[in-house]
């Protein structure tokens, strides 16, 4: 009799272990699109089987393996903060390629083109009223070619500092959910193993992964620390210490919890990406259509003073003016002058040429930076192309390696419905097998207890 008890006992047992096998299963199933989820699969050990005392073996469930491989989870991290910063950068400088138009007639080059091809007009006649005009008209679109580029350029530099902002404020939201995550599993034991918590978890640690660099560090009760860029504290157990971002000398910042600056600390995604665009991108680009905008405005302006206009008088008014102050592109405008003010003679040879054939000059002659205005033009838009090339090739490089690294963590982790489908049917008949032993057991007990009645 102690026997048959036994071997209901041991049925009854492996009847919960097959179920928890089979839910198990299920939830896999339910959870094939969740982000973070990774495959559990319950983990079944045979009990002790001695028939002479009455230890009927069977089987029971210890628990769940948790196929989370650390070393992909973190591969895939950083892969996506490595993509992240260099597709930021291409989608960034994507954005002011039409500031610096390299097509025939465009932009800034095609504007001062067309402004020495009417000051060679009047290298011919100088004294046809027309042709004064059209010259006048062409110095006042290169003054507004300059001053749209370096406009577009703060735009975008606003714009991303706006971004940049909104950054701070993602990372802060995810710490937020890492935050709550850790406290929940410091006050329930079993939320440490609860799949749910820890998909969570790592769907918010990928998500991080795409807007900064960060090392992830599990505590012994299942929390998880959080240090931007290897070092500044973001998370530890159910604390969060917030970033922000200010801007002092033009130049942004980031600043941990008790406002140090940690902005050299960081290395990597779009919030480092921003930063720099910010910092030094924008910066150099402006500071370059400035130094273009000095060196044609000034150099114009000192040729013209050094003539007379057509009524024989020195020139008062520069043709061009500009506040280096705030910036001479942004700034350079066109004096209204009228057409027989423009000193296109010689001192001593009113109604001449000779200033105007020395205007023309200034075409071709290597001004700034041993360059032509027309070939520095080049030089700065060719760098911007180079950069941008430059920046979709890394984004497009660490593109098929995130891909990669994504393929080798699901070859190790993600649920399979095939597995799954496999997995469920063992299990049910597992279950249906034991369950029709518990039964036979059962009524086999039945009958010896009535007979023995």
């Amino acid at each position: 009799m102690g026997s048959l008890i036994g071997s209901l006992l041991s049925a009854s047992g492996a009847m919960r272990a097959f179920e928890k096998g089979l839910t198990t299963s299920q939830n896999n199933v339910l959870n094939v699109n969740t982000p973070g989820f990774v495959k559990q699969r319950a983990v079944f050990e045979a009990q002790p089987f001695q028939p002479e005392n009455n230890i009927m073996g069977g089987v029971t469930s210890r628990g769940l393996i948790n196929y989370r491989d650390t070393y992909s989870e973190r591969n895939v991290q950083r892969r996506n903060t490595l993509s992240s910063f260099d597709q930021e950068r291409a989608t960034r400088l994507q954005s002011i390629e039409s500031v610096f138009p390299v097509g025939q007639g465009q932009g800034i080059a095609g504007s001062l083109n067309r402004f020495f091809a009417a000051i060679s007009q009047l290298s011919v006649a100088p004294n046809d009223t027309s042709s004064r005009r059209v010259a006048l008209e062409r110095a006042s679109d290169v003054a507004f070619t300059f001053r749209r580029s370096a406009n577009l350029l703060l735009e975008q530099r606003g714009a991303t500092q706006v971004s940049l902002s909104s950054s701070v404020e993602r990372i802060n939201s995810i710490a937020t959910r890492i935050r709550d995550i850790n406290a929940s599993r410091r006050g329930d034991s079993q939320a440490s193993s609860d799949p749910a918590a820890d998909a969570k978890l790592y769907a918010a640690l990928e998500e991080l992964s795409a807007v900064v660099d960060f090392d992830a560090i599990r505590a012994p009760d299942g929390s998880m620390s959080v240090y931007l860029g290897g070092q500044a504290l973001l998370v530890i157990g159910d604390r969060q210490y917030d970033l922000s971002t200010d801007i002092v000398d033009n130049r942004a910042r980031i600043l941990s919890s008790d406002g140090a600056e940690i902005t050299s600390e960081l290395s990597g995604g779009t919030l480092v990406a921003q930063i720099d665009l910010f910092n030094n991108r924008f910066p150099d680009y402006l500071d370059e259509l400035n130094t273009l905008a000095i060196g044609f405005a000034d150099q114009i302006n000192s040729t013209l003073a050094q003539g007379i206009d057509q009524n024989g008088n020195i020139p008062t008014t520069a043709l061009f003016s500009y506040d280096g102050t705030l910036g001479a592109a942004y700034t350079l405008q066109a004096s209204k002058l009228n057409p027989d003010q423009l000193a296109l003679a010689a001192p001593g040879d009113p109604g001449g040429n000779q200033n105007a054939i020395q205007l023309a000059d200034l075409a071709k002659k290597p001004l700034i930076e041993n360059q032509t205005f027309v070939q520095y033009y080049g030089l700065v838009a060719g760098q911007v192309g180079r950069e941008l090339a430059a920046a979709r090739d890394g984004a497009a490089l660490q593109g098929d390696l995130l891909s990669q690294a994504r393929e080798l963590r699901a070859d190790l982790q993600q649920v399979s419905l095939d597995e799954e489908a496999t997995y469920v049917l063992q299990f049910q008949r597992s279950y249906q097998a034991t369950a029709q032993l518990f039964r036979t057991i059962n009524e086999l007990t039945e009958t010896i207890l009535n007979i023995m009645r």
